[in-house]
């Protein structure tokens, strides 16, 4: 009895071991077609700083392109359509402000700096984001660039562009020698200083990993743009009018697209764009930058933002 007992558990135990090993050999030839159902998982790595995360998140990013960055080692922790250029809207202005912070730094202007708002930098398409303000009113450059960067406002822009070059079309020239230097891609190509449209129909066109760098660098080299893109609002001391932030996920009172660790960086749209955001955001020492092209409406571009950051705080 006894002897039939150990035989029949001996038995029971080589199957066991076969089915074990059958398993195993299953799992190992369809590990790499699984592993997609596992959204916490890294499944590839290509280089020493690029990572690439489970496509079924990429497959949720409602827009053109998207990816996700860790500030500070550059480390590509998402990417959707990444190296695809497309109009780039208003996101091109982060250019235009590391433009203006560099002449800044270098002494050549001064904040305290009286600009003539001229009539080509005032007389564009109603429809466009402006401060509303006369033909040869004369405004600091801390207005004119807190304007930029809060409200996105094209008039002031403008204004910008022509006093450190003397016009848009050498200061877009500016714009293009800067990102070959940042080491940008050869697909991000700058035709003014706002990312309107061109009276010729030509935009500014980025991918969306040239911004990922291009707001990196902005904020590596001037860490101090992050104290004006992350005000609520700002007062223009030209004629007291508030303007207040175009970025909708610093406001509180919004709380179906308000994210407390977000301060920066930079909205953007356009017909052909669509509804772009630059998104960063800093917990602890960890500061990630976020960029979302080509979503269909305005509120989508933060809760897509908010969906690839909270990703990245969480996993990363």
């Amino acid at each position: 009895m006894n002897r039939r007992k150990l035989k029949r558990k001996s038995q029971l135990l080589i199957i066991l071991i076969i089915l074990i090993g059958c398993y195993a050999g299953a799992y190992n030839f369809s590990q790499s077609h699984q592993v997609q159902g596992f959204i916490n998982e890294i499944i590839e790595v290509s280089g020493p700083s690029t990572t690439y995360i489970d496509s079924s998140l990429e497959a949720t990013i409602k827009g053109h392109s998207a990816i996700l960055l860790n500030a500070s080692t550059e480390e590509i922790l998402m990417e959707q359509d990444a190296d695809i250029p497309f109009p780039v809207a208003s996101m091109s202005k982060m250019m235009t402000e590391y433009l203006v912070l560099e002449q800044i730094e270098n002494g050549n202007i001064e904040w305290d700096d009286r600009v003539v708002m001229s009539h080509s930098a005032n007389n564009m398409d109603p429809r466009a984001v402006k401060i509303y303000v006369k033909d040869n009113d004369v405004l600091t450059v801390r207005d004119l660039y807190s304007a930029m960067v809060i409200y996105s406002a094209n008039n002031a822009t403008i204004a910008l562009a022509e006093h450190i070059a003397g016009s848009e079309k050498k200061f877009a020239k500016l714009m293009n020698d800067k990102a070959k230097k940042m080491g940008l891609s050869s697909k991000t190509n700058f035709v003014n200083s706002t990312g309107l449209y061109n009276t010729d129909g030509s935009e500014n066109v980025m991918t969306a990993k040239d911004v990922a760098l291009l707001a990196n660098q902005l904020l590596r080299d001037f860490p101090d743009v992050i104290e004006t893109t992350k005000l609520l609002e700002y007062k223009l001391a030209y004629d007291g009018t508030t303007l207040k932030n175009s970025n909708a996920m610093l406001d509180p009172d919004n709380q179906d697209l308000y994210f407390n660790p977000v301060d920066g960086l930079k909205t953007g749209f356009t017909e052909t764009a669509g509804y772009c955001f630059t998104g960063t955001a800093q917990k602890g020492d960890k500061r990630l930058i976020s960029v979302v092209m080509g979503t269909k409406s305005d509120d989508a571009r933060f809760l897509e933002t908010r969906k690839l950051l909270s990703f990245g705080f969480e996993h990363f």
